[in-house]
C-alpha cells in the first residue's frame, strides 16, 4: 500500500511540475518595474488559489482529476497577464517581460495563443502527443461539432472539454469540466455556437472526417501551414480511433520573437 501511495504521489507531483510556478522573491530579486503594485494583488490571489489547489485533499478523485484545478489556475493566471498586455494595453512591455521571466505567466503557452487555431489553448499538455494512447492531441482539441453526440467528457489530462477557437471564443475561454455550458454541447456547436449576444455561425454540412481531410488537403495544395495540416489529419485519425504516429511534443522553451517579447514566434 505504501508503495502504491508513493507511486501515485510521484505521478501527481510530476504533473504539477509541468506548471510553471513563480520564483521566490528574495533580496537579490530584480526590482519590479513600474505598474507592479497594480497587478500584485491579483497575482497574489492566483498564488493563494494555486496553494489551495495543490493542498486540497484528493480522496475520492481519480489521479488526473487532482490536477485539473491546478491546470485551470495556471491558464487563468497566464491569461490575465496576456490580456493586460495584448488586449487592454494596460501594462508596459518591461513589466510584461518581467512577469514572464519571473514565471508569473507561461511564455510558451502565451506564444501558442498568438497562433491561429490556438487562441484559447488550455494547456501545453493538450498538444503533447506523448500523453495519448494514439499519439494524437487531447480530445479537447477536437471541435465539438466534429464529435459524436455524448462525446463531451473532459480531457483526462487537463479537465478541459473544448478549447477549440470558435467554441471557446463564444464562451470567453476553454470549456472546463465545471464551466456553465449548454446541455447539448455537440448540438450547440453544430448550430454554430449561438449565445445571447450572437447568433450561431453557419457551417457547411459535411461528413466529420471529410471536413478534416478536405481542410488538410487544401493546406497542402496551397503550400500553407503544414503543421496545421498534420494536426488536422491527426484529429481525423483520433475521431476514427486510429493511431497518429509518435509526433513531437510542442511547446518547448520560448525565445524572443520579432515583437521583441519573450513568448516566441507570432504569426
Amino acid at each position: 500500500l505504501a508503495q502504491a501511495s508513493n507511486t501515485s504521489w510521484h505521478n501527481f507531483t510530476g504533473i504539477v511540475a509541468v506548471v510553471n510556478m513563480p520564483r521566490l522573491r528574495t533580496l537579490n530579486t530584480k526590482k519590479a518595474p513600474e505598474g507592479w503594485d497594480d497587478v500584485a494583488p491579483q497575482l497574489e490571489e492566483f498564488h493563494q488559489q494555486m496553494r489551495d489547489a495543490v493542498n486540497e485533499p484528493h480522496e475520492g478523485k481519480r489521479r488526473n482529476e487532482a490536477t485539473w484545478q491546478i491546470t485551470r489556475i495556471h491558464y487563468e493566471r497566464s491569461r490575465y497577464i496576456y490580456e493586460l498586455y495584448y488586449k487592454k494595453k494596460a501594462i508596459s512591455k518591461e513589466l510584461y517581460d518581467f512577469l514572464l521571466q519571473e514565471k508569473y505567466g507561461d511564455a510558451a503557452l502565451i506564444a501558442k495563443w498568438k497562433k491561429p487555431g490556438f487562441e484559447y489553448l488550455c494547456s501545453l499538455q493538450a498538444i503533447d502527443k506523448r500523453n495519448t494512447n494514439f499519439g494524437t492531441t487531447a480530445i479537447c482539441r477536437v471541435p465539438l461539432h466534429l464529435r459524436k453526440p455524448g462525446s463531451t467528457g473532459p480531457s483526462v489530462h487537463t479537465g478541459c472539454i473544448s478549447c477549440a477557437s470558435q467554441e471557446a471564443g463564444r464562451l470567453g475561454g476553454p470549456i472546463w469540466w465545471d464551466s456553465p455550458r449548454p446541455a447539448d454541447l455537440v448540438g450547440w456547436a453544430k448550430a454554430g455556437c449561438p449565445t445571447a449576444e450572437k447568433p450561431g455561425k453557419r457551417r457547411k454540412i459535411m461528413d466529420e472526417d471529410d471536413e478534416l481531410e478536405a481542410r488538410a488537403a487544401a493546406l497542402r495544395r496551397s503550400g500553407g501551414n503544414t503543421e496545421e495540416a498534420e494536426h488536422l489529419q491527426a484529429l481525423g485519425k483520433a475521431l476514427r480511433g486510429e493511431g497518429g504516429g509518435d509526433g513531437e511534443a510542442e511547446g518547448g522553451a520560448a525565445a524572443e520573437d520579432d515583437d521583441g517579447d519573450v513568448t516566441g514566434e507570432e504569426n
